[in-house]
């Protein structure tokens, strides 16, 4: 299978955390109070999610209590990770320890220096599993070892608002974590002369959004 068939079908996963919607926001929680060490949501969540007769569900679950347990947990991620739609990125452009306690923590993108970086950029602004995500970093090696260039912490939504004005990488705006009015001011209060970008360029990319 070709990479471009491979991430339309990985893509094309639902993901098991998905089961539980209502559940999801006290994660989301949880990790906006840096409250890592408490451990009781991320277990109720795991419990919660081994009752479903699923499969991805319940090997999710075994790897939320296997990180909340501090087990080395990367042969069983690397097992499971696309039935939860996660996909094996060349390069190893997402690694188990990026996760904590079974939930994204942080997103390492890439320059062009790296083959698949468009695809595990993609990945991440459309993907569920970047909503836990505290921690954005972004890595190049155009001044010989590779190096964190720029970096920004905070929940999801905030992160994605640095990216979009301060790195103004536009196609951020794909993220459902941007409502409809998000666009709609971005996209009017958006000035050419200050960006590299026309509007109806932009307005390309924020019809990605399944939220327009």
């Amino acid at each position: 299978m070709n990479r471009t068939a491979y991430f339309k079908k990985i893509n094309s996963v639902s993901s098991p955390l998905l089961l539980l919607p209502a559940d999801l926001d006290s994660v989301v929680k949880i990790r906006a109070n840096d409250m890592l060490e408490s451990k009781t949501v991320y277990l109720d969540f795991a419990d919660k999610l081994s009752q479903f007769q699923n499969e991805a569900a319940k090997t999710r679950a075994t790897f939320i209590r296997m990180q909340c347990d501090g087990k080395e947990a990367g042969y069983f991620f690397e097992q499971h990770r696309e039935s939860w739609g996660i996909p094996k990125f060349e390069e190893d452009l997402l690694r188990v320890n990026e996760f904590k306690n079974g939930f994204l923590f942080t997103f390492r993108d890439h320059s062009t220096s790296w083959c698949e970086d468009a695809e595990a950029r993609d990945w991440f602004f459309k993907s569920v599993e970047a909503r836990f995500a505290r921690n954005y970093e972004f890595w190049a090696c155009d001044n010989g070892p590779e190096e964190i260039v720029s970096s920004t912490s905070g929940d999801y939504k905030t992160m994605m608002w640095t990216i979009v004005r301060d790195y103004q990488n536009y196609s951020a705006l794909a993220s459902s974590v941007f409502t409809k009015q998000d666009l709609k001011d971005f996209y009017n209060n958006f000035d050419e002369e200050d960006g590299d970008y026309y509007k109806e360029d932009l307005l390309e990319m924020i019809e990605e959004n399944p939220n327009w």
